[in-house]
């Protein structure tokens, strides 16, 4: 995969309880190499994004006072290399837990790694790895997943104590949508009923 110097994001907030366990910041990166029908991250893919280096993205994230990450996109693994380096500036400062959404699977992952060295050393590092691309005819609604294909792998023990509360949470997908004064945003894996409201929102922008 193309090595960049920049990381490439489409959005970040510094705290929500919705894509992991506690409280926790997200980085949602910009690109994607797939193109799945019904993905509600376009414009993680078509739209404006930001440029950080690594260094500038470790310190935004000390800053929020959080001990857990979720990187999602867009593909975390097209800039994989880079946000390992951000991952190792955090963990060299505070001790820190990290979940990844992927449209690759695990299995996939695992043999990119071997010619993928930025791919190798991020694996490394993630304690829960959400894996496999959307499949619209697949939401069933589970809780954390877009589609049930999707698995929730710990890479590490780092969660044990949370990982059932992925499984078997009861009370469905939840969402949460940030208004500023030019922009929204959804946090969270949204049902087909959320995502169409959001689909709605989103052209009342355009």
């Amino acid at each position: 995969m193309k090595k960049e110097s920049m990381i490439r994001y489409s959005e970040k907030v510094a705290n929500t309880t919705l894509l992991g366990p506690g409280d926790r910041a997200v980085l949602w990166v910009f690109g994607c190499c797939f193109d799945c029908p019904g993905c509600i991250a376009y414009n993680f893919k078509h739209g404006k994004y930001t440029e950080e280096t690594a260094e500038n993205l470790a310190e935004w994230f000390l800053g929020t006072g959080k001990d857990g990450i979720t990187i999602s996109g867009g593909e975390p693994m097209m800039q994989a290399a880079l946000l390992s380096e951000m991952v190792d500036r955090i963990r060299g400062r505070r001790d820190i837990g990290v979940v990844v959404y992927t449209g690759f699977y695990y299995e996939e992952l695992l043999k990119r790694a071997k010619e993928d060295q930025g791919i190798a050393d991020f694996l490394q590092q993630i304690d829960i790895l959400i894996d496999g691309p959307y499949m619209a005819e697949l939401n069933h609604n589970e809780p954390y997943r877009g589609s049930s294909n999707q698995r929730i792998i710990s890479l590490t023990n780092r969660y044990k104590d949370e990982i059932e509360e992925y499984y078997y949470r009861s009370e469905g997908r939840k969402v949460e949508v940030r208004i500023s004064d030019d922009k929204t945003l959804m946090i969270g894996v949204p049902s087909r009923d959320q995502a169409a409201i959001w689909q709605n929102i989103k052209k009342l922008e355009e």
